[in-house]
C-alpha cells in the first residue's frame, strides 16, 4: 500500500467527501471554476492591478527557485504537521482572507471554513466577507484570525476588534490600503461584486451586507505607525500585520506589537509593480529575527510552493486564489479538494528533497539559494 501524508488533524481523507475524487488535479478545477463563472466573476478572481506584472512576478518568482534532490536521500513517509501560532496545522497553511466570496459561492466562509476543518489547517476571515464574523465563527471551529483595515475611525476599528474576540477569533491581522485599487479588468467589465451579488441569489441570508465597494473605493485619513500601536494595544487579541514587504516594515510591525507578520502584496491586487514576495521573505526573516511566525502569500499555486516558502523563512502560507477556485469549481467539497491535493504534493516535496518535517526544510534545498 502506497503511503500516504501524516500529520493531518481530523478526518482521513478517504473518509471525506466522496465526489471529492472528480477532481484529480488543481488544473482541473482551475477548469471547472472558469466553467462556472462569469467572465466578468473570472476576472473579479484572477485579476490584478495595472498590467497585472506583480501578480505574475509573484508565480514568476517561485519558478525561479530550482531544487536539489540528493540521490538515495528520499524520504518515505515524511511529516507534514507544523504549529504556527499556537495552531497545530495538519501541513503548514491558512486560508486567506479575501472578501467578495459569495461572487465564486453562495456558501462563501462558510464553506470555506468547514472545508479548512476537514483538512486540518485554520481559516482567516476577511472583514469584506460575504457573511457576518459570527457567521462564519459559527461555522467552524477553525475561524481563528480575523482581518480587518486600518482605515477610519479607531474606535471604530477596536469595536469591531472586541467583537472578533466577543465570536471566537484568537488573533486579529491588521492591514492598511488608504485607497480603491486600479483593476482594468474590472473597469472594463463594469463589474462591482456588491451589483453582482444583489442580482443573483449568492449571499442570501447575510448578517451583515459586504462591505466589500467601499474597502475597494474608500478614501480615508493617511493612519500612521503611532496610531497603529495604539490601535495594536487597544485590541483583546493578539495581533498580526499584514502586508509587510521589507525589513523596514517587519521591524516597525514588531515593535508596534504584532506577535507575528504576513508578508503579501495582496496578490498583485492592490498596487502593480512592486516586489514578489517570495523574493523579499529572506529579507524579512533576517529583520524579524528567528522566533517571530511569519505567514506568506502571493504567487501560491502548488504544494512545491509552500515547500519553497517554508525554506526561505516563512512558518505557514495562506491560500487565497486557490481556495477561491475551489469554492467556485465546487463549493465546499472543492475547497477540500484543493486543500487535499496541495498536501499531497508538498508531502510528495518533502520526500524528495529527503526532509522528514516541515521543520527541516531550508535553504540548503535550493540549487540556487537566494
Amino acid at each position: 500500500m502506497a503511503d500516504t501524508p501524516t500529520g493531518q488533524v481530523g478526518t482521513a481523507i478517504d473518509d471525506r467527501f466522496a465526489s471529492a475524487e472528480r477532481f484529480t488535479t488543481l488544473r482541473g478545477l482551475r477548469a471547472e471554476a472558469e466553467r462556472q463563472l462569469s467572465p466578468s466573476a473570472w476576472n473579479y478572481l484572477w485579476t490584478g492591478t495595472g498590467d497585472e506584472r506583480t501578480a505574475d512576478d509573484n508565480t514568476a518568482a517561485f519558478d525561479r527557485r530550482q531544487y536539489t534532490t540528493p540521490l538515495f536521500a528520499g524520504i518515505s513517509n515524511p511529516d507534514t504537521s507544523t504549529s504556527v501560532l499556537g495552531y497545530d496545522l495538519g501541513f503548514p497553511a491558512f486560508t486567506a482572507p479575501f472578501g467578495g466570496e459569495a461572487t465564486f459561492h453562495p456558501d462563501g466562509h462558510l464553506a470555506v471554513g468547514r472545508a479548512a476543518e476537514r483538512a486540518g489547517i485554520q481559516q482567516m476571515v476577511p472583514v469584506a466577507a460575504s457573511y457576518s464574523l459570527e457567521d462564519v465563527a459559527a461555522a467552524s471551529s477553525v475561524a481563528s484570525v480575523f482581518q480587518l483595515t486600518f482605515v477610519g475611525e479607531e474606535d471604530h476599528v477596536v469595536e469591531m476588534m472586541h467583537r472578533a474576540a466577543d465570536a471566537g477569533y484568537r488573533h486579529i491581522c491588521v492591514t492598511y490600503s488608504p485607497i480603491r485599487q486600479w483593476r482594468e479588468r474590472l473597469l472594463e467589465d463594469r463589474f462591482s461584486p456588491r451589483t453582482n451579488l444583489a442580482e443573483s441569489n449568492f449571499g442570501q441570508g447575510r448578517s451583515d451586507p459586504a462591505p466589500l465597494v467601499e474597502l475597494l473605493e474608500f478614501t480615508q485619513p493617511r493612519w500612521n505607525w503611532e496610531q497603529a500601536k495604539r490601535a495594536i494595544a487597544r485590541s483583546p487579541l493578539p495581533c498580526i500585520v499584514k502586508g509587510v514587504q521589507s525589513a523596514d516594515d517587519a521591524r516597525a510591525s514588531i515593535d508596534a506589537g504584532a506577535v507575528g507578520l504576513y508578508v503579501s502584496n495582496y496578490g498583485g491586487r492592490t498596487i502593480d509593480r512592486t516586489a514578489a514576495t517570495i523574493d523579499l521573505l529572506p529579507e524579512i526573516r533576517a529583520a524579524a529575527g528567528p522566533d517571530i511566525p511569519i505567514v506568506l502569500d502571493s504567487g501560491i499555486r502548488r504544494g512545491s510552493d509552500i515547500a519553497t516558502a517554508i525554506a526561505l523563512g516563512a512558518d505557514a502560507v495562506a491560500l487565497g486564489r486557490l481556495v477561491a477556485i475551489g469554492l467556485a469549481a465546487d463549493g465546499e467539497r472543492g475547497v477540500l479538494r484543493t486543500l487535499e491535493l496541495l498536501q499531497q504534493e508538498f508531502w510528495t516535496t518533502l520526500g524528495h528533497l529527503g526532509v522528514s518535517s516541515v521543520a527541516e526544510l531550508s535553504p540548503a534545498v535550493f540549487r540556487d539559494a537566494r
